[in-house]
């Protein structure tokens, strides 16, 4: 089985959003905590830190977003296949359960007779 904890790149491969959401916690966290620890006031260590994350992750998490996106459209493509499926399945059993209940149907009034009304 090629299931280990420890390998890194089966969990980023299995899920690549969690993967992408905790390395960007991570390069928010890191400056946060280092600009508190250099004394900087919380304000400007969070606004230093999301600038550094933000930007930073343009850069380094390229290959992590694509994962993503990747992830994301082959989940919407497996979502629409099962939609079809389900459609046609649905359309299948409408038009035998038409076929079978067209010799048994009433006949339609005459048009010149009106309808009884209550």
């Amino acid at each position: 089985m090629t299931d280990r904890v420890g390998d890194n790149r089966q969990v980023s491969e299995r899920h690549p959003m969690l993967t992408y959401t905790l390395m960007r916690v991570l390069l928010f966290a890191v400056p946060f905590v280092a600009l508190l620890a250099f004394g900087v006031p919380l304000l400007w260590a969070m606004l230093i830190a999301a600038f550094f994350s933000g930007t930073a992750s343009i850069v380094v998490l390229s290959r992590q977003r694509d994962a993503v996106s990747t992830a994301i459209s082959s989940r919407a493509a497996r979502t629409k296949q099962r939609m079809a499926d389900r459609t046609a399945s649905e359309d299948a059993w409408d038009d035998a359960q038409r076929e079978q209940g067209a010799g048994e149907r009433e006949p339609d009034l005459a048009e010149g007779e009106p309808e009884s009304q209550q």
